[in-house]
């Protein structure tokens, strides 16, 4: 049984003037984010890469925002590989399509800490004070953090040898939200099968346990917990691919970014994945979860 501790951070803001966001506010957000709390926290203000700097693992803004391993020869098969690691935190940016706020306007979103993050509640905070004063969105336009309201709690998934012959086939629907973007084999999944899901999840979930909870190896039958997945069927798919143009300060370019919206059905044996779904709900799945992506919901 993983067991992973979280805590939710919901913000309303109000825009000091008229606020110009885009259709997608994941990555305005976590761009911001990141640049003012760099700013604040980095003690040698003259290094440019944080893989390069000697305080790289004493560091709280690169432990938050850059995330990257150790070299540590003892990390399980596959961790050592990264070229980073899970963010402790997932964004959840405002969802709706209005892209003007004015004064007298409130907006809310949240941010999800994970594990040892929880204890980084101030510096959020923080990021998010600071990033108003900085700006945000077309023209860097102030806003302020009126209230914000925490809630804490864990999830449980359980990865114990399963008995599938006793399990009955389900039906589940997955809505997403915000993009899902998962590669699989070296490509972005396009069209997606259970097991895609699966694979993405199982990786997240213990991995973010592994660098954000316990440093404890988990001794799962991933071979044996596969082949379930592939027998799980699709039976509707309106899944469609969404892309969206962010700003990279870090490359100084303009990139682009998509992934699948939309529902999709799946049949099968469904019943022993649920515990692993669910924490999907709150800690996301795929790439980029930290500017939002990867949200879902089940029914």
């Amino acid at each position: 049984m993983i067991r992973i501790p979280y805590k939710v951070l919901t913000f309303t803001c109000e825009p000091e003037n008229a606020l110009f966001l885009p259709t997608f506010k994941g990555s305005s957000f976590r761009g911001v984010f990141g640049r003012t709390l760099k700013k604040a926290l980095c003690t040698l203000k003259t290094q440019k890469d944080c893989n390069d700097c000697p305080l790289l693992h004493l560091c709280y803004y690169a432990y938050i925002f850059e995330t990257i391993p150790q070299r540590d020869s003892s990390l399980p098969f596959g961790f050592h590989k990264l070229p980073s690691v899970p963010h402790p935190f997932v964004l959840e940016p405002p969802e709706h399509e209005k892209k003007i706020f004015v004064k007298g306007e409130d907006f809310t979103f949240s941010l999800i800490l994970i594990g040892k993050a929880t204890d980084f509640e101030p510096l959020f905070v923080l990021a998010v004070k600071l990033a108003g004063e900085h700006g945000i969105g077309k023209g860097n336009r102030q806003f302020i953090l009126k209230t914000y309201q925490t809630n804490s709690s864990f999830i449980e998934v359980n990865l114990s040898n399963h008995h599938e012959d006793h399990v009955n086939d389900t039906i589940l629907t997955l809505k997403f939200t915000t993009p899902l973007r998962l590669i699989y084999q070296g490509r972005l999944v396009k069209n997606l099968e259970f097991h895609h899901l699966f694979r993405a999840l199982l990786r997240r979930i213990t991995s973010l346990y592994y660098f954000h909870v316990e440093k404890k190896f988990l001794d799962i039958d991933v071979s044996k917990w596969i082949k379930l997945a592939i027998n799980v069927r699709k039976i509707q798919d309106h899944l469609s691919w969404m892309d969206f143009e962010r700003y990279s300060y870090r490359q100084a370019r303009r990139m682009v970014f998509g992934g699948l919206t939309g529902e999709v059905t799946f049949e099968g044996k469904l019943q022993p994945f649920i515990s692993l779904l669910k924490a999907g709900e709150v800690l996301h799945c795929g790439k980029n979860t930290s500017f939002g992506l990867g949200k879902y919901s089940l029914t």
